[in-house]
């Protein structure tokens, strides 16, 4: 159901319904933000797309609403619902909407006697939502625009495209190329290309440089380099064991900007290869590190480890130097354990008060030539 039948409904239900009707209003008055918009040459590439992007907090209904451009309009005949912080992408092969494989979609026959390029989004009741004006600079006037679009029954839409001084258009200075546009970015625009990656490298605040993954015993320790050109900006780190990504956990970039900047995790282990990868995804812009797998075996360890809450019992062949923490499940270290040798051959026996650090999850003994890694089991 649309937002035009829940307001039919609440206008007949009385005075008692005036507040409710009011709440109803303003979230049909809203409308979905245009993040990027390339006009490209329908008929001749492939570059054509529009992104629509909700930046609310309720959901928006785009059921028969109409998207015209001047090379084509697009009738939604579905309920078509955009939930929050939900993006749309609206493209001639690839994207949500796919327009050569739409039912009621209509190409125009465009008048390119002045320059310029716009998107319109028309609500069920044919009035201007939202729309985006490219044109070149010193600006050109938008000459007011009308035709209809065909359905897949032959029914006939008609649209108005008013004159650009009416409400809801906005106009950006752009030179008439069809692989470039533009693209909304901390609320302005910005010139950008039909690559998406490309895009992003130019605007991301972030730039990951590299990412390594190795397995040490039951323990996997992630590291990456990446440049900070701008703060604050969160990105996230992404884990893969065999079927869909899932986040690990999300970071703040810090540092001067144009700096090399370097992170590290440390993630349990499992069998069979797991696969990382760092994320900067901020409407409009998504970037990807190139992946990174990781195998761990399970080797004979020299080091035998029990560990429990408040007590550490560790058997070694040789007496060697060692350092022993005790790490949260953040691998965050709470206590530091030891520092000195092991004697070999014998029971080596450590002991903590758990009522003054009770968060211990993983002990971790630092040899000269490697790290054991134990979980520290309960009793």
């Amino acid at each position: 159901m649309g937002y035009h039948h829940t307001l039919r409904y609440l206008a007949g239900a009385g005075r008692s319904s005036v507040i409710a009707f009011a709440a109803v209003f303003c979230l049909y008055a809203q409308s979905p933000l245009i993040l990027r918009f390339i006009p490209g040459r329908y008929r001749e590439d492939n570059f054509h797309l529009i992104d629509l992007y909700n930046p609310h907090s309720f959901p928006l209904s785009l059921y028969h609403w109409l998207i015209v451009t001047r090379e084509y309009s697009i009738w939604i005949r579905d309920s078509l619902i955009l939930y929050p912080g939900q993006r749309l992408r609206i493209a001639k092969k690839e994207g949500d909407v796919r327009l050569e494989k739409h039912p009621d979609f209509l190409i125009r026959l465009p008048d390119w006697s002045y320059a310029g390029a716009y998107a319109a989004l028309l609500d069920a009741e044919g009035r201007l939502r939202k729309g985006l004006y490219l044109a070149p600079s010193p600006q050109v006037l938008f000459l007011p625009d009308s035709g209809y679009n065909i359905t897949k029954e032959g029914k006939r839409i008609p649209f108005y495209l008013p004159a650009e001084s009416a409400a809801g258009w906005e106009y950006v200075a752009w030179q008439p190329d069809p692989i470039t546009g533009v693209v909304y970015i901390q609320q302005s625009w910005h010139y950008t290309v039909a690559d998406a990656r490309r895009e992003a490298l130019l605007y991301a605040p972030v730039r990951f440089s590299s990412i390594n993954a190795f397995c040490e015993g039951k323990i996997i320790h992630i590291v990456w380099e990446m440049e900070v050109r701008n703060t604050p900006a969160t990105y996230r780190l992404e884990r893969q064991r065999g079927g869909g990504w899932e986040v690990v956990r999300s970071f703040s970039a810090v540092g001067a900007p144009a700096k090399q900047s370097r992170g590290e995790y440390y993630d349990e282990g499992s069998a069979g290869v797991v696969r990382y990868r760092l994320v900067y995804d901020k409407p409009p812009l998504r970037l990807e590190s190139a992946p990174v797998e990781v195998r761990c075996a399970s080797p004979i360890s020299p080091l035998q480890i029990q560990a429990r809450p408040g007590y550490l019992r560790i058997r070694v062949a040789q007496s060697q130097p060692v350092r022993i923490r005790l790490l949260d499940e953040r691998f965050t270290e709470r206590l530091r354990l030891y520092d000195g040798w092991l004697n070999g051959g014998v029971e080596n026996v450590f002991m903590w008060d758990t009522t003054r650090v009770a968060q211990g999850r993983w002990i971790i003994v630092a040899t000269p030539r490697r790290r054991y890694w134990a979980k520290v089991c309960a009793w």
